[in-house]
């Protein structure tokens, strides 16, 4: 019973401070106007990337290197590589992403076409058919379904033409009903 009275050893407080701190925030206070510069000349937006969340990966990685203690010589060429590296990863980072998106939807159109093809029916028929269906949609429609068979996306379809989202969602999905009523008109059939 003699340890029951005993105080605990004293800790550092969790809070304790570390110049390595004061450093990084020196460093993004003087730059952070830098990197958001940097960030916006890749044009994060039409990519799909959030400049916020670049900042913040941008951040990460100057407090690694801070806490590796890294002696680094030109602090600006070098955060403006860490700026580079940052947006390259996150480019490759999307077109994996879309790789694995493509690759599915190759797959689903694959188990789709032996579904809902005509016996008899080659792919190149298959092909002439739809393209001579896609060229009867009105203009409008007939460009975006178009770029759309193309594995654009809508944000990408609105922004090649300069449309809202909208004005192409709306396009799109009337230009596809409009193809596959006239797809079932050539024989090609398929439930939703």
């Amino acid at each position: 019973m003699e340890g029951r009275g005993k105080l605990p050893t004293p800790r550092a407080p969790m809070n304790s401070h570390n110049p390595r701190d004061d450093e990084f925030e020196a460093i993004v206070d003087q730059f952070s106007s830098f990197i958001k510069m940097h960030l916006l000349k890749f044009n994060p937006a039409k990519h799909g990337l959030d400049v916020d969340d670049l900042c913040q990966e941008v951040k990460i990685k100057i407090w690694r290197v801070l806490k590796n203690e890294k002696k680094i010589h030109s602090l600006s060429s070098y955060i403006k590589k860490i700026v580079d590296s940052t947006v390259i990863d996150q480019l490759r980072k999307v077109r994996r992403q879309d790789g694995i998106y493509s690759h599915e939807k190759e797959k689903q159109i694959t188990e789709w076409k032996t579904q809902y093809v005509p016996n008899g029916l080659h792919e190149s028929d298959l092909k002439e058919t739809i393209t001579r269906a896609v060229d009867t949609l009105l203009e409008s429609r007939r460009k975006a379904v178009k770029l759309f068979l193309l594995n654009m996306t809508i944000e990408e379809i609105a922004g090649f033409y300069g449309w809202t989202k909208d004005k192409t969602r709306n396009l799109l999905y009337r230009g596809l009903s409009d193809l596959r009523e006239k797809l079932k008109q050539s024989g090609i059939d398929y439930e939703d």
